[in-house]
């Protein structure tokens, strides 16, 4: 399961962005269906990888977002459901991702202490 390490990546990154003397309390991430990353695995690979780290206890927010594309051909944005088949579904042309190949950490909540 590689969420467990992507999920020690975005523990790193949201106790690094937590100022001197702040417990990190959540971090939200944002997540797109050709990310290969899957929210349930994600979540308990959050659990598991914070246990015994600032972390603990912190809560994580999983936000997944639609695969956005934009047509060459039409111009079109469209979102598309099936990530195999990466055409135009207005015009069957050649289409650019625009969102849903990402795994990003957007936020960091903490609590001053």
């Amino acid at each position: 399961m590689h969420e467990v390490g992507i999920a020690r990546g975005v523990i790193d990154a949201a106790v690094a962005a937590v100022p001197r003397g702040g417990t990190l309390s959540g971090v939200t991430v944002t997540i797109g269906p050709m990310s290969g990353v899957v929210a349930d695995s994600l979540q308990f690979g959050f659990e598991v990888a914070s246990k015994g780290t600032p972390a603990e206890g912190a809560e994580l927010e999983i936000v997944e977002v639609p695969l956005t594309v934009h047509c060459d051909t039409c111009d079109a944005d469209s979102e598309i459901d099936d990530v195999a088949v990466l055409r135009c579904p207005t015009c069957a042309g050649t289409v650019a991702v625009v969102s849903g190949n990402e795994t990003l950490v957007t936020s960091v909540r903490y609590a001053e202490t």
